[in-house]
């Protein structure tokens, strides 16, 4: 009985053994066919692809900045470069470089474990030498084999060229950020001297970068980097390649990054920000080194608009800082961006990376979601302080912005000097998580947490201006949200379009609720909070003061624009109590410079009837064809009647004219 199952075993080995030496016949075929498209491999740091310079323009055709390929890069011979740099790129590129025969089969094991557990790519196991291939000649392929290809080129670079000709050769060619190929070139870009000078903590900041160039870039985001930094040293540590106190004191060291050398005469904030955009999209290869024609939205006349009216209100270096984004809220172009007063100094850009308090600038999405639940204007709410129990205990709302202790008002009137107790029971009433999805469909894209603090904007994170220029501009365009973008279009040396991104229009809000918002802000800035902002046309706005002074907004729209401005201190919650003898809120230098900048826009751009703008002519009637002029009752938001005691005249379009005339008055 044993005999017929051993044969069985043995047929079935046999068969298995043909199958695999099928399997390795045609494995070989394979990599001998692969083996004869090999180029010939020569390690020369100098064979780099010919590099074209970009160029970006803004609206008008202006020159905003050309970004150079071979420009930055600067090839350094081996012994030129510090051990430390070395030992950091080993240790946290590829720890068995000098072990390994091209590949390392740990690495790549390791790799794919850990991308099936985590279901995407997180992690690769290319070696020193593979990216030293794929820089030399197989960058831009997007074959499955060229993973094949990289190994047997790896493997066969291995025999031609000893550890430290690879390391060299990758040294020179790998890209750190910023337009930096190769390590001279990143260490003057970031630190401002040669290779040969690098410290410990600087190589391994520099190392850090390696992986992901934009994310990791200190001038970027300084504390990313620099826990990537600590990354990276605790990496050598572990490898043996420095002591516990070498890299204790590494960990601690100040970092002290050189100002840039090529920054843009104009808009370098926003600039910069359509580089990281592109540098996502396309890769450095083709932003610094494809000869690119970037057309971007930016509107140069703006753009010194804005500068010279931040410089006009707050004009020392002592002074708060000052960011500002306008947008056209028709198609979410960005017409003008002020990130920081000094690029050269910091290149933080707080018109998009900064997230700050927004403080009572954040009540228009609590004022949405009440309209869009059918809370009227002139719905009444107490006034006095307000306590209520919440999940982390009880919270305690006074009113900062103003003198109301008691009594009650309207919504309208409680919008318009931006009461917080009546704002505190609004949001309790509407649920704060319906407030929270509120402010993503209009454009908040930073996280938010579902807690009621968020009425007065009291953000786990805080947001950008970009952000609440977006967000506000839904309210203008009639509930309308359109993604900003900074891109035009890209085009290659040809001329062909290889980067269009897309107008983004999303349905976000009801139109009768944007307009009875929009109506509402219009109060705001006529005779509430905002008046500092009132221009020679139509505007709707909010300020925003956050708690002891230590943030202040004004955002607002008028004539197709929409500006966010924020004033405040980038390096942590610092109260402005004395600025120029004042107390910062957002009623002072944010409107006044919202105001100014927006009457210099109007006058070098101009308004047309598409914008959903009002324009009244300089003889009482209307500036635009088609304008109607209305008397509204600012209680209820509706047309006047003769008993309404408050109302105001405007000059609106057609299809925001409310059409029920006012019952309660």
């Amino acid at each position: 009985m044993g005999s017929p199952r051993l044969a069985r075993t043995l047929r079935i080995t046999a068969a298995l053994l043909a199958g695999l030496v099928v399997i390795f016949l045609g494995l070989g075929a394979y990599l001998y066919q692969l083996s004869t498209t090999l180029p010939d491999l020569r390690v020369d740091a100098n064979a780099f692809k010919p590099a074209q310079t970009s160029v970006v323009y803004a609206a008008d055709g202006t020159v905003l900045a050309e970004w150079h390929g071979e420009q930055d890069r600067t090839i350094v011979a081996f012994d030129e470069i510090p051990k430390t740099m070395k030992d950091a790129v080993v240790a946290i590129e590829d720890e068995r470089f000098y072990t390994h025969t091209g590949v390392d089969s740990q690495a790549i094991v390791r790799s794919l474990k850990v991308n099936a557990e985590s279901g995407e790519y997180r992690q690769g196991g290319s070696t020193i030498t593979q990216q030293v291939v794929k820089l030399l000649f197989t960058e831009g392929e997007r074959t499955l084999s060229r993973k094949a290809r990289e190994a047997l080129m790896a493997f066969q670079l291995e025999t031609k060229a000893d550890k430290g000709q690879l390391l060299e050769t990758y040294l020179n060619l790998v890209y750190f950020g910023q337009g930096s190929y190769g390590v001279e070139s990143a260490s003057q870009r970031y630190f401002g001297k040669p290779a040969s000078e690098l410290t410990l903590p600087e190589s391994a900041m520099l190392a850090g970068i390696i992986k992901s160039p934009t994310n990791y870039s200190p001038t970027h985001n300084l504390e990313v980097a620099t826990q990537r930094r600590n990354v990276v040293l605790n990496k050598m540590h572990e490898l043996g390649y420095i002591s516990a106190a070498e890299k204790q004191d590494a960990q601690v060291a100040e970092v002290v990054l050189a100002p840039p050398a090529d920054v843009p005469q104009i808009a370098p904030y926003f600039v910069e920000y359509v580089k990281q955009d592109l540098l996502d999209e396309l890769g450095a290869d083709l932003v610094f080194q494809g000869g690119l024609r970037v057309y971007t939205t930016l509107e140069p006349s703006m753009q010194k608009s804005a500068e010279e009216s931040a410089r006009k209100f707050l004009p020392s270096d002592s002074d708060p800082e000052v960011s500002l984004v306008c947008l056209d809220y028709t198609n979410g172009d960005i017409l003008a961006m002020v990130g920081g007063r000094d690029f050269k100094a910091d290149q933080f850009n707080l018109a998009v990376q900064g997230r700050r308090q927004p403080g009572s600038a954040f009540k228009p999405f609590v004022l949405v979601t009440a309209l869009d639940q059918g809370i009227r204007p002139n719905a009444v709410f107490s006034a006095a302080p307000y306590s209520v129990e919440v999940t982390d205990g009880v919270w305690n709302v006074q009113n900062y912005e103003n003198e109301v202790t008691s009594g009650s008002m309207t919504l309208s009137a409680a919008t318009n000097w931006s009461v917080n107790a009546v704002y505190a029971r609004l949001i309790m009433k509407v649920k704060p998580e319906n407030v929270v999805k509120t402010a993503v469909a209009m454009g908040i894209t930073t996280p938010l947490d579902p807690n009621p603090a968020i009425a007065l904007g009291g953000l786990k994170s805080g947001v950008s201006p970009l952000e609440m220029a977006s967000a506000y501009g839904t309210i203008a365009s009639g509930g309308l949200r359109r993604v900003p973008r900074g891109i035009a279009s890209v085009t290659d040396g040809s001329g062909k379009t290889i980067y269009e991104p897309e107008r983004t229009e999303l349905r976000a809000i009801d139109a009768g609720v944007a307009k009875t918002a929009g109506l509402m802000l219009h109060d705001v800035v006529e005779k509430g909070t905002g008046q500092a902002a009132r221009i020679e046309t139509w505007a709707a706005g909010k300020t925003g003061t956050t708690q002891a002074y230590r943030d202040a907004w004004f955002v607002g729209y008028s004539s197709g624009m929409c500006t966010a401005v924020w004033v405040g201190r980038p390096e942590g919650q610092v109260s402005m109590t004395n600025v120029h003898g004042i107390k910062v809120t957002g009623g002072s230098f944010p409107a006044k410079i919202w105001q100014r900048f927006m009457l210099n826009s109007l006058k070098s751009r101009e308004a047309t009837a598409s914008t959903g703008a009002p324009q009244p002519g300089e003889d009482g009637t209307s500036g635009e064809i088609g304008m109607e002029k209305v008397i509204i009752c600012t209680d209820t938001m509706l047309l006047a009647n003769p008993r309404c005691p408050s109302t105001v005249e405007m000059y609106l379009e057609p299809s925001l004219v409310p059409r029920i005339r006012c019952k309660v008055h």
